[in-house]
């Protein structure tokens, strides 16, 4: 029983870390129809910055949280503009989006590997502390984790049902040519859709690096399990891809309790599998259901 109740917390508190940085991706997709696959680049930009915020400069997790979400939200801006947009404006835009972002994650890997060399870099644990929860041990670290990353989930699904812009982003997604025509700018809420997309990669990176290792390559595996579960939750879903992080995340846990995390990538590239051949569409296939 103990076994049980250990794997599902775990899995739990991972899976919303994982909707988290899996609802970057598909909000992206959902408003611009661009699957961008620089997103694992993306993190791992992210985390090199939180690890030179919080051991370089010896900030606070809090205050680097603060420096580090609104430098990356810019950054999204930027990147936005000068590549995502342009991209957009191809005749085959789907495909090209798709290429270009997938040379823009290769020119990220290999200028993190030119600037930070191939050896892994460690963050400090946001805390050591442990408290008991009936007949288990749980790091401090793992409560915050999970509450951090509930925070961000509520936050981004308040501000996509109330915010103005939020609302236009669902406008958008739902009918891109008839939000243009009633006056809604298109390329601003992409660019906006892109900014807020790399928050949330910010925000995983600080969840997670403390509890994995950086490296220039350490994206792509987030990446894979990023698009498994916007694939597993239905493309453009933000709540098909939460309810499939957490199943995804006591999955992955269950399988390195039993199996060893050698077996990890293996289950996660099997569910995919599984889902395309069972059911293409997801989950939740339509955005906000």
């Amino acid at each position: 029983m103990s076994e049980a109740i250990f794997i599902l917390v775990s899995g739990i508190i991972t899976g919303t870390v994982y909707a988290v940085f899996a609802a970057g991706l598909s909000l992206v997709y959902g408003t611009s129809r661009i699957l961008n696959f620089a997103y694992g680049s993306f993190y791992m930009m992210a985390a090199y910055l939180a690890w030179f915020l919080v051991v370089r400069l010896e900030l606070n997790y809090a205050v680097a949280a603060m420096v580090l979400l609104p430098a990356l939200f810019l950054i999204g801006l930027v990147v936005d503009h000068l590549v995502i947009r342009r991209l957009r404006q191809s005749e085959n835009w789907k495909l090209v989006s798709m290429m270009g972002t997938l040379g823009l994650a290769l020119i990220l890997d290999n200028a993190a590997l030119v600037a930070f060399g191939p050896e892994q870099r460690s963050i400090p644990p946001i805390s050591s502390n442990v408290v008991q929860m009936g007949p288990m041990f749980i790091g401090v670290q793992e409560i915050a984790i999970f509450f951090i990353a509930i925070v961000a989930i509520v936050a981004l699904e308040l501000f996509l049902r109330t915010a103005p812009l939020g609302q236009a982003m669902r406008a958008v997604s739902q009918d891109m040519q008839g939000a243009s025509m009633v006056g809604i700018g298109v390329d601003r809420v992409f660019a906006v859709a892109f900014g807020l997309s790399l928050v949330l990669v910010g925000i995983a990176a600080l969840t997670l690096s403390p509890v994995t290792l950086v490296s220039p390559q350490a994206g792509w595996p987030l990446f894979l399990k990023a698009f498994v579960i916007v694939v597993f939750g239905g493309l453009g879903s933000i709540n098909g891809a939460l309810i499939a992080a957490l199943i995804l995340g006591v999955t992955e846990t269950a399988v390195i309790y039993y199996l060893g995390t050698s077996w990890t990538m293996l289950v996660w590239l099997l569910v995919l599998v599984i889902v395309l051949m069972v059911r293409p569409k997801g989950l939740l296939g339509v955005w906000g259901v």
